[in-house]
């Protein structure tokens, strides 16, 4: 038998197991299937690249889960799930997945009822859905996305410990990426810099490559390394996660190269002051609006609003590509009324851009504590001049 690498207690893992299957009683569910990678892990442990093939962790409301996968991925689930035995189903290449994933539920006595369906997950494809209406005689199939995500907003002492692991790579690869930030020098190199020390530091693979733009390209928002020069007179700016055991941190700076000019030097205050006024505005109990109006209000009232217009935030833990952010769980922004609570996890990354001229931003990932937040990296938080 493969060794086991769990992060985490099976005292954990079925206590998330036991708020999710609280939340299906409480939305009528007799079976739940999950189809995001992000979930499945939070459930079972289970992580691998492979995640875009077909794959469904089937959850009925009482009896052992199924995860149902690719044969070839059977090996890694064997590692780092809990899972085993027939709590593994696999598929060939030449299989129908969606006819295993039947078979599966068909074999735990399922008799119809409501079978919830992660709607919004990106990994249920419109065919695979659709052959689940066909094949899943006398099931009414119901919209169950958030059941599992909702469960994953307040995260565990472990979880947050990853986190912050992640966030110290972070501050040590932001620190060498710098270091490559010269006149003549090329943005890959910053970024070669990134991945080569996030590596060294014990970060896994992570969910969105870092972001490495200088000059006209800071202005566009995810503006990813290229062949450019860095020259003097511009800013570069730098946007990076690690990740240790699926759960990231993220960190964003600006250097500038040469004498910044007054206008960059604005910016750069202003952003600076948006994202402390997050800071100081977290705490338990006040609304995700609320502390977007605390930093959007700094930007606003200087005038910028324009060359913003965005979140001040989202929520952030596990992922995989393509994204590193949990914000289709909760983010920070006007209209979310929906209240913090200790154990939360946040990156805000306040940035101002002007098309094709500049850009500038600050970030931070911070946790919420009983009486405010704390700031998991601790790269200093100002315009570095190089």
């Amino acid at each position: 038998m493969n060794k086991k690498e769990i992060g985490f207690t099976m005292e954990e893992f079925q206590g998330r197991i036991q708020k999710v299957r609280k939340s299906m009683e409480e939305r009528g569910l007799s079976l739940l299937l999950v189809n995001t990678p992000e979930n499945i892990f939070y459930l079972t442990g289970h992580k691998s690249p492979g995640y875009y093939m077909y794959m469904c962790l089937v959850i009925p409301l009482e009896g052992e889960m199924t995860l149902v996968l690719r044969r070839g991925e059977v090996g890694n689930a064997q590692v780092y799930s809990w899972l085993e035995g027939e709590g593994l189903v696999a598929y060939d290449d030449t299989d129908d997945p969606l006819q295993k994933t039947v078979d599966v539920i068909m074999e735990k006595g399922f008799q119809g009822g409501r079978a919830g369906v992660e709607f919004t997950s990106w990994f249920l494809t419109t065919k695979n859905f659709l052959d689940l209406q066909t094949k899943l005689k006398g099931a009414e199939i119901v919209d169950a996305s958030g059941t599992v995500e909702q469960t994953r907003m307040v995260k565990s002492a472990k979880e947050i410990e990853y986190i912050e692991t992640a966030c110290r790579i972070v501050d040590k690869a932001m620190a060498k990426g710098i270091e490559k930030i010269q006149p003549g020098n090329k943005e890959k190199e910053v970024a070669a810099a990134f991945f080569s020390e996030m590596c060294l530091q014990g970060s896994e693979y992570y969910g969105t490559e870092p972001y490495v733009a200088s000059g006209p390209r800071a202005g566009a928002m995810h503006s990813s390394w290229g062949e450019r020069v860095m020259q003097n007179g511009e800013s570069v700016l730098l946007e990076m996660a690690a990740t240790v055991n699926r759960y990231h941190g993220a960190l964003m700076r600006t250097a500038h190269l040469g004498k910044p000019s007054e206008t960059m030097k604005e910016w750069a205050k202003v952003c600076i002051e948006a994202l402390n006024a997050a800071i100081n505005a977290i705490k338990p109990g006040v609304t995700s609006e609320y502390v977007d109006e605390a930093c959007r209000g700094v930007i606003e009232r200087a005038g910028l609003y324009e060359n913003y217009r965005k979140r001040t935030g989202y929520s952030i833990g596990i992922a995989f590509a393509p994204d590193w952010g949990e914000g289709y769980i909760m983010s920070l922004q006007k209209g979310d009324q929906r209240l913090l609570q200790p154990g939360m996890v946040f990156h805000m990354p306040p940035a101002l851009r002007k098309l094709n001229a500049y850009g500038v931003g600050f970030s931070e990932t911070v946790v919420v504590t009983e009486t405010g937040c704390r700031v998991l990296g601790n790269t200093k938080r100002e315009l570095l001049i190089l």
